[in-house]
């Protein structure tokens, strides 16, 4: 037993000791330090084995629990951007509240090659959805790539303006004052931005897609049928490294454009979209330095957006100025993509800054 007993303690210092590196992924440039970033993707399960290990250590009625409650608390912020504590918030009910909603369509998976039956079962859903959770002010879209699916939304919620760039897309039911797109080079990904005549004022609304880590495929079959016996597991790990790598630094940079652009902004600002990053990530501390994460102020319990099957993880964001109030946040649960809508309500108060 005591042998048992020293082993399970230092296999619980080393998950501390993850878990605490874990921490320096937010503070640590991908494009120079990019494997701090993979213990960041891996923090809700740095987080599960550490509160595995202080039910333990507790029921033994062993101090070591002590050491994995502390390593949560030092990380304590991390903490409530993977579990919210907002679980009797009210919802909104202010006429001049913002309702808005992001969403990562994925082409409604390749909706345009599909028979007309699928097409009018996926309308159908989508329908059901709106009718259910009404017409958000705000919508916007990530890999809207296919006209039809975009015509689909556009008029299933009953929209008359829009911009869209790389199938990237801000729908409104208010005005655009002014709209662009960031460059983000060579790439598929994009970020939009509209500047939209809200009741209480011009509000800059940016919609963005960062870089995609590619690695759906592989990563599920390694999760699913990988056997760490075989050279082609191995072989597919280090593929799934390889793409990591690359796509992480990508994002910074990605990001430090949106960064740049949105700190000159003349309004007070909504950021939201699919960053392809968890919170415990580089890329969300500097997009949401200065800014609320809505999940932070008014999410409830665990939230994933990601539907496939790498569990755990949060990649779509609304981050929005302080001069709102973020009166509710909520993942949709509807299954026409391989991630869920995030649906919040944002008051603007009396103009004091951004």
């Amino acid at each position: 037993m005591k042998f048992l007993y020293n082993t399970l303690r230092w296999a619980n210092m080393l998950l501390i000791l993850a878990t605490l590196l874990a921490y320096l992924a937010p503070h640590a440039n991908p494009a120079k330090i990019w494997q701090l970033s993979f213990l960041g993707l891996a923090y809700p399960f740095l987080l599960v084995g550490n509160i595995g290990f202080i039910i333990f250590w507790a029921v033994k009625r062993k101090p070591y629990f002590l050491f994995s409650i502390g390593c949560i608390l030092v990380g304590f912020g991390y903490f409530t951007s993977f579990f919210g504590w907002h679980f009797f918030s009210g919802k909104t009910g202010g006429k001049d509240d913002i309702k808005l909603m992001t969403y990562n369509i994925a082409g409604f998976r390749k909706f345009e090659a599909e028979s007309k039956d699928k097409q009018q079962l996926k309308t159908a859903i989508l329908e059901k959805f709106a009718q259910e959770n009404g017409q958000p002010d705000i919508l916007c879209i990530q890999e809207g790539s296919g006209d039809q699916a975009v015509e689909v939304i556009r008029k299933t919620f009953g929209y008359s303006h829009y911009f869209k760039k790389k199938g990237t897309v801000i729908f409104s039911k208010y005005p655009f004052v002014n709209q662009d797109m960031l460059p983000f080079g060579n790439t598929g990904n994009s970020c939009v931005w509209a500047d939209l005549k809200t009741p209480k004022g011009i509000v800059r609304v940016y919609c963005a897609h960062l870089q995609s880590n590619w690695l759906t495929y592989t990563a599920n079959k390694i999760a699913t049928k990988g056997d760490l016996r075989e050279k082609q597991t191995w072989k597919d790990i280090r593929y799934v490294m390889r793409q990591y790598k690359n796509a992480v630094a990508i994002r910074a940079g990605q990001a430090q454009v949106i960064k740049d652009h949105l700190s000159k902004s003349p309004y007070p600002v909504i950021l939201c979209g699919d960053f392809n990053d968890p919170p415990v990530s580089y890329v969300h501390r500097l997009l949401s330095e200065g800014l609320q994460d809505s999940f932070c102020e008014k999410g409830s319990g665990v939230s994933f957006t990601f539907a496939g099957k790498l569990p755990a993880l949060r990649i779509d964001y609304v981050l929005c100025s302080k001069i709102f109030q973020v009166k509710s946040h909520r993942v949709g649960d509807v299954e026409l993509s391989d991630h869920f809508p995030v649906l919040v309500s944002l008051e603007l108060e009396a103009r004091g800054g951004r």
